[in-house]
């Protein structure tokens, strides 16, 4: 894996260029395309060639994955292969971001990941043979991030030293397997909101060979990691990044709203996943923010399209398709939207799917959310490099950096 940062804003922000896969860069900072049991939600094969993302990477939870060790060592190929995305870079993470990580179940010697409400003890060694047959382009090592907030001292204690020891197994077995010699590895830097742990984490996983970081422990993933207050992790987070080399990438996992984005990317994150789209889908809901940058851009010289997909009243990023004021509504989800589902549907037809509970309905919401999604990581990418960051916040958001306040 090979890693550069091209352009550094004023507040912090970074703009680069990840190769996964030789021949294969993509910008950052940009959002994994999250999979579950194998496939986007609520996309297949064939609905995903409508996203126009080729060779987009993608991030698999283990969790979902954990019983086929078997099938993957005889398929022989790698998980990407087997799941029709052989042109995707795949990369392991171990929880789902998108599923709230059920807390108090590891054990000294393992982490517990569910998968159709099976418990599954998985420990480094097990983990880093299901990694030989899936054939990731990049994994995050084994890691125990349950550290949700109020846990106790102990609790973190037992998450940084079980994490530190993980590391060390994982990367003695990697370095011993031959064909992942080529494979890039993520360490988790853990400790929860205890900033003395938090040093000891980072000091430690920084002293290892490791490709990336991924600041991990400040929520239990799921629905609640949307609501993350950032004030209540700033200082820890930003502490913690200080820690970290320069020239490597930094992973955020979790739902993370524009708001959230613009304030991790102030500390010095650089990748991210797309749960928070698939969450907005399954409230049968679309995003509507204005997501396209310009240099000539302002808050108040819009053209008219980018004027109709504007927040809705009280700051809101989304629109529910639920609401029947969308029922004689024969306009596209956003007008200026150059997505497949805006430029042929309406939002009373999709208004219509979700009311008589058509699975349509969020196969078109998903096609929308994430490629207004990538769209605005895409814009993020052309502020940082114009150093506009906070002209693009204010459209995105209507307000400025210092006036973000917590959800």
């Amino acid at each position: 894996m090979k890693f550069m940062v091209e352009q550094l804003g004023k507040a912090g922000e970074r703009a680069g260029q990840m190769e996964l896969v030789v021949g294969q860069p993509s910008a950052t900072p940009f959002p994994l395309l999250l999979t579950k049991g194998g496939c986007v939600p609520h996309l297949t094969r064939e609905t995903m060639v409508h996203l126009n993302i080729d060779k987009h990477p993608v991030l698999v939870p283990f969790q979902h994955h954990a019983r086929q060790t078997k099938v993957m060592e005889k398929w022989g190929a790698g998980l990407a292969s087997f799941l029709g995305m052989a042109d995707h870079p795949l990369v392991l993470t171990v929880q789902d971001p998108g599923e709230v990580t059920r807390s108090g179940y590891h054990n000294n010697n393992s982490v517990s990941v569910w998968s159709n409400n099976n418990r599954e003890l998985i420990t480094p060694t097990r983990f880093m043979e299901s990694v030989k047959n899936i054939k990731p382009a990049l994994f995050l090592a084994l890691c125990d991030g349950d550290t949700e907030p109020g846990c106790s001292n102990k609790r973190v204690s037992k998450s940084v030293s079980k994490t530190i020891d993980f590391l060390d197994t994982c990367l003695e077995l990697k370095n011993s397997t031959p064909s992942l010699s080529e494979t890039g590895m993520i360490g988790a830097v853990e400790g929860g909101l205890d900033m003395k742990a938090r040093t000891k984490s980072a000091k430690e996983v920084v002293a290892r060979e490791v490709d990336g970081f991924l600041l991990d422990g400040f929520h239990c993933n799921g629905p609640d990691s949307e609501q993350l207050q950032f004030s209540s992790i700033k200082t820890v987070l930003a502490e913690t990044i200080s820690l970290l080399p320069a020239d490597k990438p930094r992973f955020y996992f979790g739902a993370a709203s524009p708001s959230l984005v613009f304030q991790l990317l102030r500390v010095g994150v650089d990748m991210f996943d797309s749960s928070y789209p698939s969450m907005v889908t399954e409230r049968d809901s679309a995003l509507v923010f204005p997501n396209v940058w310009k240099s000539d851009s302002t808050r108040h010289s819009l053209s008219p399209e980018v004027t109709d997909c504007s927040p809705p009243p009280e700051g809101s990023l989304e629109i529910s398709l639920a609401c029947t004021t969308n029922r004689l509504s024969f306009t596209p989800l956003v007008p200026s939207c150059t997505c497949h589902t805006c430029r042929n549907f309406t939002r009373a037809y999709i208004h219509h799917l979700v009311m008589v509970k058509e699975m349509l309905g969020r196969v078109l919401l998903q096609l929308h959310n994430l490629h207004h999604y990538n769209t605005f990581f895409t814009s993020l990418q052309l502020a940082i490099k114009q150093d506009q960051v906070e002209e693009y916040q204010e459209l995105v958001l209507g307000i400025t950096g210092k006036d973000i306040t917590e959800p």
